[in-house]
């Protein structure tokens, strides 16, 4: 399937994304908040799992697992990425 014209572009701006929450779960860590370190864990699971997913040209599994995200977490795609993934998968 075709990509689009600044897919490396929102590719990199979701690693940076990714980054972001791994620093947070750190600095969660840090902070003795077990909790919220494991939410970021867990977003950072989800997002890279997400990645994966369009980096091997499975769409389909990308969106899927992009629409079970919370909506903080789903945020967090670049949004010009998340319309293609969604175009992709048969949605306007």
């Amino acid at each position: 399937m075709k990509t689009y014209k600044h897919m490396e572009r929102d590719l990199k701006r979701l690693i940076e994304k990714i980054a972001q929450r791994d620093h947070l779960a750190t600095q969660a860590m840090l902070e003795k908040d077990r909790s919220q370190a494991r939410t970021y864990e867990l977003d950072v699971k989800d997002l890279t799992d997400i990645l994966n997913r369009i980096q091997e040209g499975d769409f389909a599994m990308a969106f899927l697992l992009a629409n079970e995200l919370d909506t903080v977490v789903r945020d967090q795609i670049p949004v010009r990425l998340y319309n293609f993934l969604a175009r992709a998968n048969g949605y306007s």
